[in-house]
């Protein structure tokens, strides 16, 4: 299980890695040679949506959301683990309506053919790799879900 958070973990840095990377050399490129990378914003932005959607998937499963435990703090120990379980449980239900939201959304950029504007190429790819990144949101929040009700 680690693998996969790990691997969810790699991936999501690997975008944001990608968008600090295409943005430094495009103002690079601006400001030194007066050149442009094709694109570069469009790509920049989906990259950020895709690093961001991996992120969502890490902080679901380890918890690590911003979060006021005022309430979860005055409980014993039953009512944390109650409250824990809800609060998971409405993220699960969540996550799986952004996910199914999000694949129809995926399924018609797909069937829209929209290119990108300079190099016209096609956007679906980044969709994709949207939809997956919610859809292991999904998966780590059920997986936590059962984790809390095994009492792990």
């Amino acid at each position: 299980m680690d693998r996969l958070v790990i691997a969810v973990e790699r991936i999501s840095g690997l975008f944001l890695g990608c968008v600090v990377v295409l943005s430094f050399v495009s103002v690079l490129l601006r400001d030194v040679l007066s050149f442009s990378i094709p694109d570069w914003f469009l790509f920049a932005c989906f990259l950020q949506g895709i690093a961001i959607f991996w992120g969502v998937a890490s902080t679901t499963y380890r918890n690590s959301h911003i979060v006021v435990d005022l309430t979860w703090e005055l409980v014993g120990p039953r009512g944390q683990r109650a409250i824990d379980l809800f609060a998971a449980l409405v993220t699960l239900a969540s996550l799986l309506v952004f996910a199914w939201v999000l694949v129809g959304k995926m399924e018609e950029t797909v069937a829209s053919g929209r290119v990108t504007q300079d190099l016209r190429l096609p956007i679906w790819p980044f969709h994709v790799l949207a939809s997956l990144g919610i859809g292991a949101a999904a998966l780590l929040a059920a997986i936590r879900v059962r984790r809390l009700i095994l009492g792990r």
